[in-house]
C-alpha cells in the first residue's frame, strides 16, 4: 500500500512540476521519423511558415473527425505557407497505418511513440493541437476536436498566414 502511495505521489509531482506550454512561448524543436519510411522531419524545416502540430492516436474518436478537416485546411492554405504535421503517439505503428488507410492525408505523419515529444508538449488528451506562427511561437492550443472548432481554426490560420 505504501509503495502504491509513493508511486502515485511521484507521478502527480512529475505532472505538477512540468510547466505547460502557453500562447507566445517558443514552440519546442523536434525531429521525428516519418511513420512510413526512414526520413526524419524537424519543426525547423518549416521555419517562416505557419504550422499546425497535431498529436493523435488511432483509438481517438475525435481524431477521426479532425483528419478530414485538417486535410481540407492544409489544401486551402498550403500555397500561403501553411503546413500540418501529425504526430502519432501510440506504441503500435500498425494501428496508426491502418487508421491512415481509412483516413488518408497529404501532410507528413510522424512517429512519436519512442520519443519524449509527448512530455515536451505536455500531451494528456487526444487530439491536442498547437498552431505555431511564422516566428516559431505558439499562437493557439486546443484539446479535443469538434465541428465547432473548425471555423475558429480556419480563421486563425487565415490570420496567421497573412501576417508578415
Amino acid at each position: 500500500m505504501k509503495l502504491s502511495i509513493y508511486i502515485l505521489l511521484y507521478l502527480m509531482s512529475s505532472f505538477c512540476v512540468a510547466e505547460s506550454l502557453e500562447i507566445n512561448d517558443k514552440a519546442p524543436e523536434f525531429s521525428l521519423p516519418l511513420l512510413e519510411g526512414t526520413e526524419s522531419v524537424a519543426l525547423s524545416d518549416y521555419k517562416g511558415r505557419v504550422v499546425y502540430v497535431d498529436f493523435w492516436a488511432s483509438w481517438c474518436v475525435p481524431c477521426r473527425r479532425s483528419f478530414p478537416f485538417l486535410s481540407k485546411l492544409q489544401a486551402k492554405y498550403a500555397d500561403k505557407g501553411f503546413e500540418v504535421l501529425a504526430i502519432n503517439l501510440e506504441q503500435n505503428p500498425i494501428d496508426a497505418k491502418k487508421f491512415l488507410v481509412q483516413h488518408p492525408v497529404s501532410y507528413p505523419v510522424l512517429k512519436g511513440d519512442n520519443s519524449s515529444i509527448g512530455q515536451i508538449y505536455h500531451i494528456f488528451a487526444m487530439p491536442t493541437g498547437y498552431l505555431i506562427g511564422k516566428n516559431g511561437k505558439i499562437r493557439a492550443k486546443h484539446l479535443g476536436f469538434d465541428a465547432a472548432q473548425e471555423s475558429y481554426l480556419d480563421a486563425m490560420v487565415d490570420k496567421l498566414v497573412s501576417e508578415f
